[in-house]
């Protein structure tokens, strides 16, 4: 339906010339890809050339739009990072696309490549403090690069560890620099980022599905507050801070991440099932079938069906050549997209009493145009259960929630936003039964309430 969507998703590689002889830039499309889900705006690679120069290719689109040649147009090389981003800060244009380069000017030795994922809470007055001149895009990524480039210190290693104070919010870093890749994690841990091998080559992704595709080992979640170096000697790490606590997104677990990864040595599906089970607990109800909403729903509701004992099935087929509504920026294309995105099947709806099972209920407008839809085929009820609890606050952390106005639940009771739908009932799960699903306590749930 209408999603809540992160702003990126970031990898490196580093392939040791000792180790097992890999296409460093054929990985990164292919790690890029299963990454997919978290941006589908623009792709971006950098690869180290062995005269401290980087090499970058960025573009609009999809990763095989900008990259139809899997990365080779670009020099081969043993490092590299890339990107997929949606905009959550600065708009949707070339020019914010990642990752960014910086230092390609004669007065530095090394280039700098950043990738970012996360949102800087104080951005813009990083921005105010760096030379105007430098800037060419609106995002916090190009602000990281520009600051590790004037910031003091022989070494980027030194450098990040001088910048770190200064970053405030959620960020998961890929950098290339000094033939060497970097990855950093904020000390909250909002962004997921992990660590995997191939060989004995290694891999930085956004997610443990990126990895898969690569038949690569998992090797350990990068921690909050860490600071890792790979280079020909191997992996580096030191922890620059320990918070009290972890605060991951947790629409990661909800509908972020891909439901094969894992998070917190958890793998996301089941744990999408768990919020099924909790939700039919919490809000029971008589009925003859238990719908998703595809795709990301699918395993809330057969965990709302497992729970419930009512029948599961398919009633809303999602159009494969229609993209994701919450992925584009603009409300009038999401609109327009809407009557394209499902195919409904008739006699699963006529005459029946439905549960629809979705993952969030964001501005509503998709889901009230659904059940309009259903009631045209013959649905004698349809009682609506949404498997994260009520979205009433914006995030600041890196979610595409820029207006509390915008959302549905914000100033209107259940029973409100139930009638503003056009259903017979709705049912949010609780942040207990959330918690409960995620086997976490309340107080390691970032929310935004």
């Amino acid at each position: 339906m209408e999603r809540l969507h992160d702003a990126c998703g970031i990898v490196g590689i580093f392939a040791r010339v000792s180790g097992e002889s890999i296409d460093v830039r054929r990985y990164l499309t292919l790690a890029l890809t299963s990454l997919q889900h978290r941006g589908q705006e623009s792709a971006g690679m950098a690869v180290y050339l062995s005269d401290g120069r980087i090499a970058s290719r960025v573009g609009m689109g999809k990763v095989r739009e900008v990259f139809p040649d899997t990365g080779t147009g670009l020099p081969d090389t043993h490092c590299g990072i890339g990107h997929v981003r949606y905009s959550t800060t600065g708009s949707s244009c070339v020019e914010n696309a990642g990752p960014f380069v910086v230092g390609t000017d004669p007065n530095h030795y090394e280039a700098i490549a950043v990738a970012h994922n996360g949102n800087l809470v104080n951005g813009p007055a990083l921005r105010a403090q760096l030379p105007q001149e430098l800037l060419i895009s609106t995002t916090d990524s190009e602000a990281i690069a520009l600051l590790l480039l004037h910031a003091g210190g022989p070494s980027l290693r030194e450098r990040m560890i001088s910048i770190f104070p200064q970053l405030r919010g959620a960020y998961s870093l890929v950098i290339l620099a000094e033939g060497k890749l970097f990855a950093m994690r904020d000390p909250w841990g909002m962004r997921p980022l992990c660590l995997g091998r191939i060989g004995e080559n290694w891999i930085i992704a956004s997610e443990s599905c990126a990895l898969d595709r690569l038949g690569a080992s998992f090797v350990r979640e990068v921690e909050p507050g860490e600071l890792i170096t790979i280079d020909e000697q191997g992996v580096h790490s030191e922890i620059l801070i320990r918070m009290p606590r972890q605060a991951l997104c947790v629409f990661e677990y909800i509908y972020f991440s891909d439901a094969t990864s894992r998070l917190n040595d958890r793998y996301v599906y089941p744990v999408r099932e768990a919020l099924g089970r909790e939700l039919a607990r919490e809000h029971p109800i008589e009925a003859d079938l238990v719908v998703p909403v595809p795709d990301s729903s699918i395993p809330a509701a057969l965990g709302y069906a497992e729970a419930s004992g009512i029948t599961y099935g398919h009633a809303i087929i999602k159009n494969r050549y229609s993209d994701r509504t919450f992925i584009k920026p603009d409300q009038r294309l999401r609109q327009l997209e809407v009557d394209l995105k499902f195919n409904l099947v008739r006699p699963k709806i006529e005459g029946a009493r439905l549960v629809i099972v979705d993952d969030s209920i964001v501005r509503g407008n998709t889901m009230k145009r659904l059940v309009a839809a259903l009631r045209h085929y013959g649905a004698k009820e349809i009682h609506l259960r949404s498997s994260s609890p009520p979205l009433r606050h914006p995030c600041h952390f890196g979610i595409d929630i820029p207006q509390e106005v915008e959302l549905v639940a914000a100033g209107r009771s259940v029973q409100e936003v139930a009638d503003y739908i056009g259903v017979d009932s709705l049912g949010y799960l609780s942040i207990a039964g959330l918690g409960r699903a995620i086997n976490s306590t309340e107080r390691n749930i970032l929310d935004d309430d």
